[in-house]
């Protein structure tokens, strides 16, 4: 049935229409119906909007109000169906106020929480566009969002990161990645941004001033677990941010030739190594 569903949707939504109305027309036979005409086009609907409901369960669980309003929506559908019944269409006529509350004033609650969920949860999908798959960090499609009018611009990349994923795998390298980044993300103030730009290179904006800080506390942060860096630094606004990307990364590059290569750039020895992925994926979710 799982197959036959992804492989005809429509005619599986034409298909439960069907029965629906059948269901609807032979219930005409024994109970008095207002409208055979409506009680077709709205048991219709209904069963349209339930399988648009069943299908993106899964995707919409997770937001309340567009849950909360897809399921507002079903039932203000179910309660226009009964009402083609003669003596739920007598009641409703009888309590007019109410009538009018769950068959108006549900349906605009219901558009406005479906509303207000597709905006959040479009939202999030944007958002997630810029940002990196494996760390969480913005990507570059962030940089027109920068919060800080100035600042000092660090172009980060990771030592070693090649010998490490030939001699120990991608895992570690990968862990190795997520690690500096929980590094980057734990430094960086409310107003300043990281991002990853490349396999193993990262920006990060600082506070004016705070560049040498900045980078003196991811150090510490990685102290004992044998994960270095090259750094280049420069200092810049919104404006002339593109320049100043190319400025700080030919710094980084001066530096990095400056120094001895490094062997070992992961200790695989160090403890937590799982639990630094493991919190850094937290961080995501929590994050998101």
């Amino acid at each position: 049935m799982r197959l036959h569903m992804q492989a005809n949707p429509i005619l599986l939504v034409v298909t439960f229409m069907l029965l629906a109305s059948l269901l609807m027309l032979g219930l005409s036979s024994f109970i008095h119906i207002d409208s055979n005409y409506d009680l077709f086009f709205e048991t219709n609907t209904l069963v349209i909007t339930m399988y648009i409901y069943y299908v993106a369960r899964h995707a919409i669980r997770p937001h309340k109000a567009l849950r909360y309003g897809a399921l507002l929506l079903i039932f203000n559908l179910f309660y226009d169906v009964s009402t083609e019944l003669k003596h739920l269409d007598e009641w409703a006529d009888q309590n007019e106020l109410i009538d009018t509350f769950l068959e108006d004033g549900l349906l605009q609650i219901a558009f406005l929480l479906i509303a207000y969920g597709i905006t959040e949860l479009t939202g999030k999908i944007k958002d997630q566009g810029k940002r990196d798959e494996l760390t969480g960090l913005y990507n570059r499609k962030k940089f027109d969002a920068i919060k800080l009018a100035e600042f000092e611009l660090i172009y980060f990349d990771l030592d070693g990161l090649k010998e490490t994923n030939d001699l120990k795998g991608h895992k570690v390298g990968d862990l190795m990645i997520v690690r500096f980044s929980q590094a980057l993300r734990q430094t960086a103030l409310e107003d300043e941004m990281v991002f990853r730009v490349g396999g193993d290179e990262f920006v990060a904006t600082a506070q004016l001033g705070r560049g040498g800080e900045f980078v003196s506390q991811v150090n510490n942060l990685l102290h004992g677990e044998n994960i270095s860096f090259s750094y280049g630094i420069e200092v810049t606004n919104r404006d002339n941010f593109k320049q100043a990307l190319v400025e700080s990364d030919k710094a980084m590059y001066e530096m990095k030739k400056a120094q001895r290569p490094v062997q070992n750039s992961w200790c695989t020895s160090c403890p937590n190594l799982e639990t630094n992925y493991l919190n850094i994926e937290t961080t995501r979710q929590t994050d998101d």
